[in-house]
């Protein structure tokens, strides 16, 4: 990666060659959203929302206190492909730790991507105050859109991003291969992710019978803050590990048994096993002792009080086989953030 200096030096240039604006003079703010190509010279600004620039957005990801949304559109075929012809795009490259919410910058947005924005970033805020920032490519409306509809869905901190993907890869900035989300993200395959990438399906054939689960209690790992959080974080895991279930409950995609019968066998384990989540198959013992189809796992993997990850799993009893699996990045150890990604995980499920 170039050195600090390096950086610096290309990011002038960047801004020098006019990648902030786009090429020639800014276009007017408009009053609304923009409607028009997307690609046509952008506003130098947007009221209501800071402007920044490679260094600060570096900066804020640095300091783990930013959400990072990337709203360019996904790739799709060429318009001379053959109808059934193979077609493997590259992968889209984002920011670390962007979500990329394709179709969330056009200028109209269908009920379905408008909610679907609104929730998904009301679920990655660890408070009213977390900055959002909003990028695409140089030259490019929809990221200015996506900033002005989140100003007017009433959050605080807005900033764009406006030299895109581009300007960050200019200024030595690192990438990483992006998963589509929302209403508006195409197939993974077709977004060029690959195989491992893809969240396997988990719902039962259509009017067939609800498979029954099993969902062990939520489990912490990583950084666990020290002694000082022991309490905090176990009465944390316990009012979560309630809502995981209730969630799954009124999500209606299984039905759920209760653990009491095997709750003899789970004390024991947990005394035995490190973590349920990782003890090579013992959560599949509970399983057949609840008489169980499948059995969730899942755990919160505390990189700081700022940074977590939440992932869950669901094995299958009968073949000792993982038939889903998917994390989810959030932002602040409380218990709104944590209800958050609970919420979020199994609307994401039901999707």
């Amino acid at each position: 990666m170039p050195s600090p200096t390096l950086r610096a030096l290309a990011l002038r240039c960047v801004f020098a060659a006019g990648v902030i604006g786009g090429s020639g003079a800014a276009a007017r703010e408009p009053d609304g959203f923009w409607l028009g190509d997307v690609n046509a010279p952008v506003p130098s600004g947007l009221r209501g929302a800071r402007v920044i620039d490679a260094n600060a957005l570096q900066s804020l990801l640095a300091r783990g206190v930013a959400v990072v949304v990337d709203v360019s559109d996904a790739p799709r075929p060429p318009a001379e492909l053959a109808p059934g012809a193979p077609w493997l795009p590259l992968p889209h490259p984002v920011v670390p730790g962007a979500l990329w919410i394709p179709g969330a910058g056009a200028g109209v947005l269908s009920p379905d991507m408008d909610a679907f924005f609104r929730t998904r970033l009301q679920a990655a805020l660890v408070n009213a105050d977390t900055p959002l920032v909003f990028y695409c490519h140089e030259h490019c409306w929809l990221s200015w859109n996506a900033a002005k509809r989140a100003l007017a869905a009433g959050f605080r901190h807005v900033d764009w991003f406006a030299a895109g993907i581009e300007g960050w890869t200019a200024a030595g900035g690192p990438t990483v291969p992006g998963l589509p989300i929302g209403p508006g993200a195409p197939s993974r395959a077709a977004a060029g992710a690959s195989p491992d990438q893809a969240p396997t399906g988990v719902l039962p054939a259509a009017g067939g019978p609800r498979p029954s689960l099993a969902i062990l209690d939520l489990e912490l790992t990583g950084d666990l803050g020290g002694p000082a959080f022991e309490a905090e974080h176990a009465a944390r895991l316990a009012k979560e590990s309630a809502r995981l279930r209730a969630d799954m409950a009124r999500a209606g995609l299984y039905r759920i048994v209760a653990n009491a019968p095997a709750q003899a066998s789970i004390d024991t384990l947990k005394s035995e096993q490190a973590y349920l989540h990782d003890c090579n198959g013992c959560d599949l013992d509970v399983g057949r002792e609840l008489d169980a189809d499948r059995v969730m796992v899942a755990w919160v993997n505390r990189v700081s009080g700022l940074i977590l990850t939440l992932t869950y799993e669901i094995h299958d009893v009968k073949t000792r086989q993982i038939s889903a699996r998917k994390s989810f990045d959030f932002r602040g150890d409380s218990d709104i953030a944590w209800d958050h990604a609970i919420d979020y995980m199994v609307r994401d499920l039901q999707e």
